[in-house]
């Protein structure tokens, strides 16, 4: 019985966090050129290498340091935002 309970536990959370939406990055006056051309700065800032980094395989707290630094803001939508751009998750 209690292993029936925490396994609708897990699959309730599981289904909750699943619907919350994805992570978007916002910077008001931001077009996706300079979100783009940003990304990659600090995607090569915080990779090992220019192919790693390429491919996304970064620090992800240095990169999202490094975005948060350029002014942009990480925040989870439902629907993606008219101002919102992917990074590297």
């Amino acid at each position: 019985m209690a292993r029936a309970r925490w396994a609708a536990l897990v699959l309730v959370t599981a289904s909750t966090l699943a619907g919350c939406g994805k992570f978007y990055w916002t910077k008001p006056g931001s077009t996706i050129d300079q979100f783009e051309r940003d990304s990659a700065d600090c995607a090569r800032a915080t990779s090992v290498n220019p192919t790693a980094a390429a491919v996304g395989d970064v620090d992800i707290k240095a990169y999202r340091a490094c975005l948060t630094q350029r002014g942009y803001v990480r925040q989870q939508h439902p629907t993606p935002p008219l101002d919102g751009y992917r990074g590297f998750e």
